[in-house]
């Protein structure tokens, strides 16, 4: 079953608002951009990366020069991927790149995404129980860095 919606319901709010990364911590999410030679690029992104600033709008942390911030810098657009409450979304972003942070404690290329659309699927007869899961070499240390990377995307 499949529906489509322009913005975030109070439930994925709360998912992609930044609080309770310990709780989160293990959920890894896509991150799809279009190569210059018209192929997809995928790239993971954390939930401690990516920020829910209203219902229509996420802020991303991305490490500085990668490849996936030069296809989004070039074209403007990105899709994300999540398994939230066993529902796969994918959500369009029309993206602009933010300014730097003079004195980030985390420099990372900075986007904000206007969501264009969200679909949503999921099937009457099956959950989708999880999406990519991850384990923390560094658990404290990177919810730290997490915590002061969503502190910065919110400006």
């Amino acid at each position: 079953m499949t529906s489509r919606v322009t913005e975030l319901n109070p439930k994925l709010m709360r998912w992609f608002d930044g609080q309770h990364l310990q709780d989160k911590k293990h959920e890894a999410m896509q991150l799809l951009t279009v190569s210059e030679d018209a192929w997809p690029h995928q790239a993971m992104i954390s939930v401690g990366e990516l920020v829910a600033i209203s219902p229509t709008i996420l802020r991303l942390a991305l490490w500085s020069g990668t490849q996936t911030s030069k296809n989004m810098e070039r074209t403007g657009k990105a899709t994300l991927i999540a398994i939230v409450d066993h529902q796969l979304l994918t959500i369009r972003l029309a993206l602009r790149t933010l300014p730097p942070i003079a004195e980030s404690v985390h420099p990372r290329d900075r986007y904000e995404g206007g969501i264009t659309s969200i679909r949503v699927d999921h099937a009457p007869y099956a959950d989708i129980t999880s999406g990519i899961t991850y384990q923390l070499k560094d658990e404290p240390g990177t919810l730290k860095r997490w915590e002061e990377t969503i502190a910065e995307l919110r400006f």
